[in-house]
Order: C-alpha cells, then sequence, then structure tokens
C-alpha cells in the first residue's frame, strides 16, 4: 500500500465528487488535507470530519479557483497551517454536457474556461512555486480530451489546454523531481452530472459501448490518485492515465 504519512495534499474541489473521494483515499494513506470548496460549506466540513475519523489531519478552505487572488490565499492558509505542501491536486472544475458546438454561449464560455482552463492551469502554476522537492503535482481532467464527442465541444476544449499545461510543466520543473501528471476519467458514478446517478440515456450508452459494460465508479479515480502520488510512479511524468475500462472515452 502507499505510504503518504508525513506528506500534506492540496485538493481542490473537494467537497464531494472525485475531490472527496481523493481526498478520504489520501487520508486513509496517512496523509494531511487540505480541503478545498467553493460552494456548501456543509459538504466541506463532512469531507473534513470524515477525514479526522480516519485519524488524519485536515482544514477546509473556501476559494474560487477561478480567481487569482483566491487561489494565493487557499496556498498561503495552507502553508501556514501545515507549513508544506507535497502533493497538489488540480480537480475543481464544472460539466456542461449535452450541448452541442454551436448551442453554447459566451456566459456558458465564461463559465467553464474560468474554472476549468483558467483555474487549473493557475493552481498547477502556484503548486510548482510552493510544493517540495520531489513532490506530486495532478490534474484531474476527462477522457473527452482523448476522444471527442458530440455535446462535449466546449466542455472537452476547457479540459485541453491543461492537459497541454502538465506535458510542459513536467519538463520544465522534472529537475526537482516533481512529477507532473493527469488523470482523464471517463463518465463517473458520484460525480460530476452524475453526482445523483447517472441519467438512464447514459447507463444505456456506457453498457452498449463500454468493454466492461458499467460506468467509471470514485475509487477508479482515486485508485489512479493514489499511483500518481506514491513512490511507484516517481519516474512518470508528462503523462495521461485514461481511467475509462478499455473505451475510448
Amino acid at each position: 500500500m502507499t505510504n503518504l504519512k508525513g506528506k500534506v495534499a492540496l485538493i481542490t474541489g473537494s467537497g464531494r465528487g472525485l475531490g472527496r473521494a481523493i481526498a478520504e483515499r489520501y487520508a486513509q494513506l496517512g496523509a494531511d488535507i487540505v480541503v478545498n470548496y467553493a460552494g456548501s460549506e456543509k459538504a466541506a466540513l463532512d469531507t473534513v470530519k470524515r477525514i479526522e475519523e480516519i485519524g488524519a489531519r485536515a482544514l477546509a478552505i473556501k476559494a474560487d479557483v477561478s480567481k487569482q487572488s483566491e487561489i494565493d490565499r487557499l496556498f498561503d492558509m495552507a502553508l501556514e497551517h501545515f507549513g508544506h505542501l507535497d502533493i497538489v491536486v488540480a480537480n475543481a472544475g464544472l460539466e456542461l454536457v449535452g450541448r452541442s458546438a454551436i448551442a453554447f454561449d459566451e456566459d456558458d464560455f465564461d463559465r467553464l474556461f474560468a474554472v476549468n482552463t483558467k483555474g487549473a492551469i493557475l493552481t498547477m502554476q502556484r503548486a510548482a512555486r510552493d510544493i517540495g522537492d520531489g513532490g506530486r503535482i495532478i490534474y484531474v481532467g476527462s477522457s473527452t480530451t482523448a476522444f471527442p464527442m458530440p455535446g462535449h465541444a466546449l466542455y472537452g476544449s476547457s479540459k485541453m489546454a491543461p492537459r497541454f499545461f502538465v506535458e510542459v510543466l513536467a519538463k520544465e520543473i522534472g529537475v526537482r523531481g516533481v512529477t507532473v501528471n493527469s488523470i482523464l476519467p471517463t463518465a463517473t458514478e458520484g460525480a460530476g452530472v452524475s453526482t445523483n446517478g447517472a441519467r438512464e440515456e447514459v447507463k444505456n450508452f456506457i453498457s452498449s459501448s463500454n468493454p466492461m459494460g458499467r460506468m467509471g465508479n470514485l475509487d477508479d479515480t482515486a485508485n489512479a490518485a493514489e499511483y500518481l502520488a506514491g513512490d511507484l510512479a516517481s519516474y512518470i511524468s508528462g503523462q495521461h492515465l485514461l481511467i475509462s475500462g478499455g473505451a475510448p472515452a
């Protein structure tokens, strides 16, 4: 099992969904956790409570990653509280699916790109400045960047730029032993637009197109995040781990 004792992990958007699953997994492996949220304080505090029940320390910090000043405050507070950062997961994001390339509007564009693109890139940039040597930076992207699908034009586009950023950042800070990778999950039950359960049409599509006949689950992504945070992945950098059960997306 991966050992993260003595490590501090900051996960954006970790009050629920994939972020919470990753936060709880890292806590189970011994890490202390910075729980970032932008919306529900209750969900974030529930995550903190669960992490503390596991036996790790946790701190909830509200910050909107679409704003540089709030990213800076998030990292400053995390460092003031824990003293160092070893793992940063840029997970916060918004989903907009089922909207054709000619149907979205400017407000949709601004909203998605502010969080999914600007927020993810600025989070990784600040992480690169503050993370300790030998640290881990992980971006949670989307399988739609590997396999374009109708109805995902804007969402997939907003996730593509941070994927490219991962590859460049890995080359620029690799000399410090810091790895930079991304996880590309497929449609995942319990996360994003499927937080409260997948729509029937999504389940039908997955069952007919996925070799394993099921959607992704929260543990699938947490497993990948565990691997990339641990010693076994110390020579893996600039890579994109597709979590799709053998399907292209």
